[in-house]
């Protein structure tokens, strides 16, 4: 066959494939018009749409099948596609939920499940859909069921007081992470806490552990435990009290929100806390991954000799600023004595009690094992003996290392 035959079929091949293009284009429109779509059709567009990148018109293809109760594996795989292109998380995540249900096998279902979990910061939900892939895909994605040491974590915080009566604090932790199988996690944690009065001296030494274990993607079960060694000096003499705290929470997921219920107690020689929490949070579509979570407490305290419940309302708000930035900010209003926060982690059961505390987070992922975070927070405080208020600024900074 002579170059020029060969260069004129190509262009009748050409005139007929944007013919055929346009037509497609055309039929694409008029069937938003009279929704006159068939599964075949649905799939024929969708697949061009896919395999050209035209993540938009993939996008709109799939609201159409859904407009005309048209719905494969494939068009959910497509379009969970198209939104994970485009960054918005949650809606590929829901998609690619959606494809599961046709195929609870698919390898590409759970991968994507598995990447939208690490992008959205859910790290369990990521890593069920990580149990259950192939030993190849496993390899590929870097996912070991058991890992003794998968991450550590250091922080340390500065807290000074507007307070001459008051010296500065300092608080400074330890933290170990450990994977016990794809779907039970166990974290541990070392912290001391140190500050100083005009006539005391207050120490206290704590350990932390918390085990989470997930029996679907998006049903979570934690138990922790936390000790609380409290070391007062009141010189001559030294008053030692220690106290357990005994942690649990239930959280469930359902589309971009997630609801939970958590409980704890708190107790020494001369305190008895019982704390209910109830938890609302929700993600919203968007590069930047924007979620808002609000929580009520409700604490019943019993002392020697009384006897009394209050109120703790905190909310929480996070976005991703830049491609390795994220903030994070939340407050507090309610009397935070004996406090128990962030699953447990951490107790405010300083002798001067928090009534309202703000902060600022921001973390930045320096590189694909390191994390290095900041945290700003403003404290009003009371000094119970005197009935006097007065404000405490913490500058806290941390790192975490994914071994």
């Amino acid at each position: 066959m002579s170059q020029a035959k060969k260069s004129s079929m190509q262009k009748v091949y050409n005139l007929f494939y944007v013919v055929f293009v346009v037509l497609l284009m055309f039929k694409s429109t008029s069937a938003y018009a009279d929704d006159n779509v068939t599964q075949a059709y649905i799939d024929s567009v969708s697949l061009y749409h896919f395999e050209l990148g035209n993540w938009d018109e993939l996008i709109n293809t799939g609201k159409l099948a859904e407009k005309n109760d048209i719905n494969f594996k494939w068009l959910q795989q497509r379009v969970g596609y198209a939104y994970f292109n485009k960054k918005q998380y949650y809606k590929s995540m829901q998609h690619y939920e959606q494809a599961l249900a046709f195929d609870e096998n698919d390898e590409i279902t759970r991968l994507y499940l598995y990447y939208n979990g690490i992008n959205t910061g859910d790290i369990s939900y990521a890593r069920y859909h990580a149990g259950k892939l192939s030993e190849a895909s496993r390899v590929y994605i870097e996912q070991r069921g058991f890992r003794p040491l998968d991450a550590i974590d250091l922080e340390f915080s500065y807290k000074i007081p507007e307070s001459t009566a008051i010296n500065d604090a300092t608080y400074y932790r330890f933290g170990l992470n450990s994977m016990l199988g794809y779907q039970v996690n166990l974290y541990q944690s070392f912290s001391s806490f140190s500050q100083s009065t005009d006539t005391t001296q207050t120490k206290q030494n704590e350990y932390f552990a918390l085990i989470g274990w997930n029996p679907t993607a998006k049903t979570n079960l934690s138990l922790g435990y936390h000790y609380v060694g409290t070391t007062v000096t009141l010189s001559p003499d030294t008053y030692f009290y220690p106290g357990n705290i005994f942690f649990g929470r239930i959280s469930h997921k359902l589309n971009r929100m997630e609801f939970s219920v958590s409980g704890a107690n708190f107790n020494n020689d001369w305190i008895d806390t019982k704390q209910l929490g109830v938890h609302l949070g929700i993600g919203f579509s968007g590069q930047n991954n924007i979620y808002l979570t609000s929580s009520y407490y409700r604490i019943l305290e019993t002392g020697f000799d009384y006897t009394y419940g209050r109120n703790i309302f905190k909310q929480t708000a996070g976005i991703l600023l830049l491609q390795r930035m994220w903030t994070e900010a939340s407050i507090n209003f309610g009397n935070l004595n004996h406090f128990i926060d962030n699953n447990g982690l951490y107790i405010y059961n300083s002798l001067d009690p928090t009534s309202f505390r703000t902060g600022l987070s921001v973390f930045g992922y320096i590189s694909k094992p390191l994390t290095v975070y900041v945290n700003y927070t403003f404290d009003k405080k009371l000094v119970v003996s005197s009935n006097q208020q007065y404000n405490q600024h913490s500058i806290t900074g941390g790192i975490i290392w994914k071994i």
